[in-house]
């Protein structure tokens, strides 16, 4: 029981945390207020429960020097929870990648107000993993690895050189 108090109080502060950054970048109310709204479906939050914290409350070591989740420390249960947050989520750029039988993959352009809401999510978790507002360094070291439609990109780089510090790294336009 001890996990399932400390789930909800990570992500409590993370939904805080995200519907600050929302709000100061502008994304509609409803929207940052909803934001992700599937952590509390039973499919998402027992895999997250077992996948990061131990029985004792105790948090668990998932993560890579990067900050990204380390698949290899994680059951196929998250992983699949993973998949459905990403899949329900339209903030998510994984959300917007398309796997065609014929053509491969490609990136579908992301609404602008989703794009906003990603980078307010990137924020949040910033703030309530390491307690510091830093979305510039993480895409800066995570940014190469996602696979966005040139637009979308553009916007991200936008945002991030708009409201944050810091110079953007990243695949030229």
């Amino acid at each position: 029981m001890k996990a399932h108090f400390r789930y909800f109080s990570y992500v409590m502060r993370h939904k805080w945390f995200v519907f600050l950054a929302c709000r100061r970048l502008g994304v509609p109310l409803w929207q940052s207020i909803i934001h992700d709204w599937t952590k509390f479906l039973p499919s998402e939050w027992i895999p997250y429960v077992r996948a990061f914290y131990n029985p004792d409350g105790s948090k668990r070591d998932t993560r890579t020097d990067s900050g990204t989740l380390d698949s290899s420390k994680v059951a196929d249960e998250f992983s699949r929870a993973w998949l459905h947050h990403q899949k329900s989520n339209p903030h998510h750029w994984q959300y917007w990648v398309l796997i065609n039988d014929e053509d491969g993959i490609s990136a579908l352009r992301m609404p602008t107000e989703y794009v906003y809401e990603m980078v307010a999510d990137w924020d949040g978790a910033g703030r309530a993993i390491t307690g510091k507002s830093d979305p510039t360094s993480w895409y800066n070291r995570n940014g190469e690895k996602m696979i966005m439609h040139n637009e979308t990109r553009a916007t991200v780089v936008h945002i991030l050189k708009r409201f944050y510090t810091g110079d953007v790294m990243g695949r030229p336009q």
